[in-house]
Parts: C-alpha cells; sequence; structure tokens
C-alpha cells in the first residue's frame, strides 16, 4: 500500500484532532517536516500538535514553532496519529499510549526499512526522496495551504539536514526544485537557517567533539571508524547529548574512512548512528538490529554497555566492506 499525496491531503481535510510523531533522537528532517505539517494543519483551523518526550536540539529549537507537547491530553479526540520519518513503534518509545489514542493511524517516511508492528490507515512512502521533508511540502500544495515564511523555514531545514547540505548522494533534481521554489518565498534566507542549524556549537561541545575525534577506535585498516559519546564525557564536558550533533559528519571527513559509527550512551540505552561514504550497506547492518535508515546512513539502539555495543557491532561494519 502507497496512498497518494492527493489522498491524503483530502483525508486531512476531514479530520481534527491530530498528533504528530517524530522519531526518537529528533533530526531536522523529522522535527522540520512535522513543524511544517502541524503548521499547515492549523492554518486551516484544525488542532494539531506533535508529540514529542525528550528535548528539542538546541541547534534544532527555531523549529518548534509553538507545536511540540509532551502532553496528549491537549487533544479531548485524536481523530490522527501520523508518524513522521519513520514508521515503526521502536521509533516512537515512550509515546506508546499516546500513539493508540489515534482512531486512524498514518505514516509518511522516505527509508527503506519498514515495521510490520503497525496497521497504518493509510502510507506514503518515497524511498528516492531526498528528505520526507520533500513529501510534506508536496502534501501542504495538494492542502491548498499557502507556504508561509515558517513553513518554508521548517522544510529547508528537513532537506539541508538529510542532504549534508546538499552534499549528500540523495540530492535530486526535485530537492533543488523544491528549495527554489522556498526561495521564492518573501523573507525566506536559508543562509540564515544554516547558520542556525550549524554555526552555534558551544565551546563545551567543540571541547566534547575533541574527545571524540582524539579517541576514536579503527577498524579494518582505518576503513571503519567508531566514536563514544558516554555519560561520564558528557558530565565532564558539561554537555548535552544534542550538542553531539556534527560530530558523525567529521569522522566521514577522515581520508579512507567508508564506515563511520557513533555509540551515544543514554540513561535507557545506547543509540549507534551509522554512516557509509560511497558503498557499505548500513541500513542492513541497522535493520538486523532492530534498527533502519538508508542504504547510506541508518541507526539502531541497543540496551546493554557501550563496550559491549562496539564489540557486536564492530565485526559487522567490518563484514559490511
Amino acid at each position: 500500500m502507497n496512498d497518494t499525496v492527493k489522498s491524503i491531503a483530502t483525508l486531512l481535510k476531514d479530520l481534527d484532532g491530530i498528533l504528530i510523531f517524530p522519531h526518537i533522537n529528533m533530526d531536522g528532517d523529522a522535527l522540520g517536516s512535522s513543524a511544517a505539517i502541524c503548521l499547515a494543519l492549523r492554518s486551516l483551523g484544525k488542532k494539531a500538535y506533535i508529540m514529542i518526550n525528550e528535548p528539542v536540539p538546541k541547534n534544532l529549537d527555531f523549529l518548534e514553532c509553538g507545536c511540540t507537547t509532551d502532553d496528549d491530553s491537549l487533544l479531548d479526540e485524536v481523530q490522527l496519529s501520523l508518524m513522521l520519518d519513520c514508521n515503526g513503534m521502536n521509533r516512537i518509545i515512550g509515546r506508546e499510549d499516546a500513539w493508540n489514542r489515534g482512531k486512524l493511524k498514518g505514516c509518511i517516511d522516505h527509508h527503506m526499512s519498514k515495521s510490520t508492528d503497525i496497521r497504518f490507515d493509510f502510507v506514503r512512502t518515497e524511498i528516492k526522496a531526498a528528505a520526507t521533508g520533500e513529501i510534506i511540502y508536496n502534501l501542504i500544495r495538494a492542502l491548498g495551504v499557502p507556504v508561509s515564511l515558517d513553513i518554508a523555514n521548517c522544510i529547508f531545514a528537513a532537506i539541508t539536514t538529510d542532504t549534508g547540505n546538499f552534499q549528500h548522494s540523495n540530492t535530486t533534481a526535485r530537492t533543488h526544485d523544491i528549495v527554489g521554489h522556498l526561495h521564492k518565498i518573501e523573507g525566506f534566507n536559508s543562509k540564515a537557517i544554516s547558520a542556525l542549524i550549524y554555526d552555534r556549537k558551544s565551546k563545551e561541545a567543540l571541547h566534547m567533539e575533541t574527545e571524540v575525534l582524539g579517541n576514536l577506535n579503527y577498524y579494518a585498516d582505518g576503513k571503519v571508524a567508531v566514536g563514544r559519546i558516554t555519560q561520564k564525557l558528557l558530565a565532564e564536558c558539561g554537555c548535552t547529548m544534542d550538542e553531539a550533533d556534527g560530530i558523525v559528519p567529521r569522522i566521514m571527513s577522515i581520508d579512507g574512512v567508508e564506515i563511520g559509527c557513533l555509540l551515544k550512551e543514554t540513561e535507557m540505552n545506547v543509540r549507534a548512528s551509522l554512516r557509509a561514504k560511497t558503498y557499505a550497506n548500513v541500513e542492513r547492518i541497522a535493520a538486523s538490529f532492530g534498527g533502519g535508515g538508508h542504504i547510506l546512513a541508518a541507526g539502531c539502539s541497543f540496551d546493554m554497555p557501550i563496550g559491549e555495543v562496539e564489540s557486536l557491532l564492530s565485526p559487522k561494519l567490518e563484514a559490511a566492506l
């Protein structure tokens, strides 16, 4: 099943009371896409909120747009629970009760991996889309909602982050076409949005980045590089985990590295961010551990100590070369 953007727009016009669910460890695409459609639905007079249970990353705080909440009781009735940039219950951990309130369940995503633990009433998956933000942009236009400056900022953030600032191979002509339309919105300034995302690192975050990069573990003659962020390191540097954005691209910039992995130790589990430069399939590795993503960018989580995670993952990463 892959519903059309037009049919989803038609359905949304008849609904009210909508909860939007970005994935855990939200990135620019997940939050930007969620905020864009939330603002569009509100412009149609609908009650809509983004359900989160973790802090908004500091470099993405401008995407909050007054839309996020951790209180699903704000809506007396939830007619739709909408999952964005993900497609399984393992990607909305801690928000299951809120999700189950929706009479209808929907999903809009661009990832290859698909969960089978939810029966969706509608799904739109475009694996060739550079970002879920591209799909949301077309959905907003199908709704007949004018693209406001706030919506344009959200869509741009979604696209620029998931394309590595338009450097990744997933960037297409459609990507540039959509961004070209955003530039026609009065007041839109891509440089200002990029600065908010990429140019607001604290001294503490730079210190943490230096520590991680200086203590990478290399495998397969330097073709695989694994970094760690522990709770101890966060405390020593005075940082929060959301300040780790940007470390994975730095790992991938190292000459000779084909696969990069950043292990992030949270209070609940260990999250692995996996990247490949040209040919390795890290989505397959993530999927084998219950995660998912794209061929060159994926992630998964583990309920074990961070050292055990690296011992388990590193042979798999080497085997993917």
